[in-house]
């Protein structure tokens, strides 16, 4: 488990973004910041990104120490994949639990509703031509030549991380996932695995009710989309623990340059290990998650 993880779990909010802001006040000073250069050959040599790939991207500009401007990031991603390639980003709009927000009785705007996940995620969300899921919860957005094909679906399934989410599709179109500014701890394909699974998973991650929320759509007409939520054990995870024990490095690992984080992983390869490590009851779950799938 990474320091700063302990860290966010024994320390108020205010604390941990004080901490945070002071080690990235160490990181400035011993790295000189990353050049457009330097960036753009990590994602070539790094993280495999090229022209036409697919790639879902998890990210935190505020870790990254860069010295070009940072609305710069997007631009540099899509010049990257090129005309042929595809960005996918996770877009959800709030943070706190899901069942909390499907029983508020709040309006998803797929529109307006900004991303909660970071300045790249609502920079895409608002790129001209996105295509944005209108799924309520785990709302995904993509830019580029398959946006339509991995979002499209995405609102018609209960599960969101299930066979017609963007996470699911874009693995069987031969994407890729990477990391931005994070380690992999913060790669939420893990639970597509979990959803395609479903009872068969051994550690229950949905609650069982069927939640109904209330969408806005582009054109501005409203649908009801169906979606179970997440079970509040899933908390109770570690994700880099488990990869690290499980998982070879040429699956899924972890890069640090010059004190900024990466990840990238290979979903397919990932799917079908997660699946068969379940099987001998390996997950990214703790002990404290007690109740399993009957």
């Amino acid at each position: 488990m990474f320091i700063s993880r302990i860290i966010f779990r024994l320390f108020p909010q205010e604390v941990f973004i004080r901490l945070r802001g002071i080690y990235r006040t160490i990181l400035e000073t011993w790295y000189a910041p990353l050049s457009e250069q330097k960036f753009s050959r990590i994602l070539t040599e790094e993280l495999n990104i090229s022209k036409g790939s697919i790639v879902f991207i998890h990210s935190s500009v505020d870790n990254l120490n860069i010295k070009f401007d940072a609305l710069r990031l997007l631009e540099i991603l899509l010049e990257t994949v090129g005309v042929a390639g595809t960005l996918v980003f996770p877009c959800w709009h709030f943070t706190y639990r899901a069942e909390e927000y499907l029983k508020s009785g709040k309006v998803f705007d797929v529109r307006r509703s900004a991303s909660a996940l970071g300045m790249l995620s609502e920079m895409a969300r608002r790129y001209p031509g996105a295509k944005r899921s209108l799924h309520p919860i785990n709302s995904i957005v993509a830019i580029g030549k398959n946006a339509e094909a991995i979002t499209g679906s995405h609102h018609t399934d209960i599960y969101p991380c299930g066979e017609k989410s963007p996470y699911y599709l874009a693995m069987q179109m031969g994407g890729i996932i990477a990391g931005i500014g994070v380690n992999a701890n913060f790669m939420s394909f893990v639970h597509c695995p979990e959803d395609v699974m479903k009872q068969k998973f051994p550690i229950k991650t949905r609650l069982d009710q069927v939640f109904e929320a209330k969408i806005k759509k582009e054109d501005g007409t409203f649908e009801i989309v169906k979606t179970l939520a997440a079970h509040p054990q899933i908390k109770n995870n570690n994700i880099n623990g488990f990869l690290k024990k499980n998982i070879k490095k040429s699956i899924c690992r972890n890069i640090t340059v010059k004190g900024n984080r990466f990840f990238i992983a290979h979903p397919e390869e990932l799917f079908y290990s997660i699946i068969e490590l379940s099987k001998e009851n390996k997950t990214i779950y703790t002990e404290k998650a007690l109740i399993r799938n009957t």
